[in-house]
């Protein structure tokens, strides 16, 4: 699998904020610590917060290799004889883009499991599932449902690190949602391995392995309930600067957004 997507550099993912004095004495001496080569800098990111740049990234490059991926569908969908009803069952109801970026996410989310424990993953896992269907632009569980779905395909074939081509069962399973084999001119399109491995091919090579990237730089915390109340104090204290940005992406809006429908 090629490597290149992974080696793309990170947004500025905020690290964890010192509080109180200790947190001030902190930052106002990181200027000399820095000057005298110290190495003492916190890296440590929230995993929500983590999430959040994850799925921002994953948006970003389904929105790059959607295009190509849905050319290569649209003319494998130009040979087969559909009528209208077939046409509209295929195209109409079914929001491919967002199946497509719930399977650039399972992708990614199913190689993290490989470089943190179970609990660790779990509560990552957790995290995709609450923010996922918002940074699609949907109000529904289609995609979230549908990452872990494909998930599962991936486990059951022993693991994204043990499978030749682990893209290839993301691939039937968006065409199995799509509907693919319940339209008899288009069924034989399920067992079309050259037309299956054509699909996966920007999902193998286009998808950075961005929790990889992310364990090399950075380390995950979750905040405990009295953390989360002295950073909601030490905030109501402090003046909010008019020039202050917020810490979490703004997600992609560059999909074609769709309706919902039932899966």
């Amino acid at each position: 699998m090629a490597e290149t997507a992974t080696d793309q550099a990170f947004a500025p993912i905020p690290t964890r904020k010192k509080r109180g004095l200790a947190g001030l004495a902190w930052r106002l001496s990181l200027p000399v610590r820095r000057l005298l080569g110290s190495g003492d800098v916190d890296n440590s990111v929230e995993a929500q917060l983590a999430v959040s740049y994850f799925l921002n990234e994953m948006n970003a490059a389904a929105v790059r290799t959607y295009p190509a991926w849905s050319r290569l569908l649209d003319g494998a969908f130009s040979e087969c004889a559909l009528d209208f009803d077939e046409r509209r069952a295929l195209f109409e109801v079914h929001p491919i883009d967002d199946y497509y970026f719930a399977g650039v996410v399972a992708l990614e989310c199913a190689r993290m499991r490989g470089l943190y424990n179970a609990l660790e993953a779990s509560e990552i896992l957790g995290e995709v599932g609450a923010q996922v269907d918002a940074a699609a632009g949907r109000q529904d569980r289609v995609v979230s449902d549908l990452v872990f779905y494909i998930m599962g395909k991936i486990e059951l074939g022993s693991g994204v690190d043990r499978m030749k081509a682990p893209h290839d069962k993301v691939v039937k399973a968006i065409l199995h949602h799509i509907g693919v084999d319940k339209v008899e001119s288009t069924r034989a399109l399920m067992r079309d391995k050259a037309l299956r491995h054509q699909l996966g091919e920007p999902l193998a090579v286009g998808i950075p392995q961005w929790w990889k990237a992310f364990q090399t730089q950075f380390r995950l915390y979750w905040p405990t309930a009295e953390e989360r109340a002295a950073e909601t104090q030490d905030e109501s204290e402090e003046p909010v600067l008019a020039t202050e940005t917020a810490e979490a992406p703004t997600p992609l809006r560059g999909r074609r957004r769709r309706r919902a429908v039932a899966l």
